[in-house]
C-alpha cells in the first residue's frame, strides 16, 4: 500500500468509522465478513472530501436500524450521492468510454458529452439519450467556437473560460481512456 493511499484510508478511519465505532455488525453476518465490507468501504472511500465523509456519518447514523451497520450497498450508493467519485475512479464512465459505444462516440464527436452523462447517471443510455447526447454534441461544438471567438476578441468571461476548461479536460481524460485500451490490445 502506498503511503498516499494508506493516509486516505487513515483519513476516512478518524473521519467516518472511529465516529461509527459503536454501530454492530448486522446479524448473521461473520466478524470476518464484516470487517472486509469495512475494508472495502474504507477503500472506496478515500476520494471523498472531508466534508462530505462527516455528512455520510450522519447519514449512516440517522439509517443504522438498532445501531447496525446499514448494507454496505447503501453506504456507496449514499456516498456517491453526495460526492461523485473521480472520473479516474469511476468504473463505469471509463468501461463505457472503453467499449464499441464510447469509440462510436469518440469518432461521432460525442464522446465527452457520453463521459459526463456516465458519470452522472450511471446505466448505459438509451436512443433517446444518445439522440439528446449528439443534439449536445452539436450545441458545445457551436459553444466552443464562440468562446473561442470570444477568448480571441478579450470578450469571454470567466465562467465561458471555465466550462472551455472543463470540457477540454473532460476531453483529454475520454482521450486517456480510450488510448489505455488502444496500448491494451496493441500489446
Amino acid at each position: 500500500m502506498s503511503g498516499a493511499t494508506a493516509e486516505a484510508k487513515a483519513r476516512v478511519d478518524a473521519l467516518l468509522m472511529q465516529p461509527l465505532a459503536g454501530l454492530a455488525r448486522k446479524r448473521g453476518i461473520s466478524a470476518e465478513a464484516h470487517e472486509k465490507s469495512l475494508e472495502r468501504l474504507r477503500s472506496f472511500l478515500t476520494y471523498m472530501s472531508d466534508t462530505n465523509l462527516s455528512g455520510l456519518v450522519d447519514l449512516i447514523a440517522r439509517h443504522a436500524a438498532k445501531g447496525v451497520w446499514p448494507e454496505e450497498g447503501l453506504v456507496r450508493a449514499w456516498a456517491m450521492t453526495l460526492q461523485v467519485p473521480p472520473p479516474r475512479d469511476c468504473a463505469y464512465a471509463r468501461s463505457l468510454i472503453r467499449s464499441a459505444m464510447g469509440r462510436r462516440a469518440m469518432e461521432e464527436g460525442w464522446a465527452v458529452e457520453l463521459f459526463q452523462v456516465a458519470r452522472r447517471l450511471g446505466p448505459p443510455p438509451g436512443k433517446y439519450i444518445i439522440a439528446n447526447l449528439k443534439r449536445d454534441a452539436e450545441e458545445h461544438r457551436h459553444r466552443r467556437r464562440v468562446i473561442r471567438e470570444n477568448i480571441e476578441a478579450g470578450l469571454a468571461t470567466n465562467d465561458e473560460k471555465a466550462w472551455l476548461e472543463g470540457w477540454h479536460a473532460d476531453l483529454a481524460e475520454v482521450e486517456a481512456i480510450q488510448s489505455a485500451v488502444e496500448e491494451g490490445a496493441a500489446a
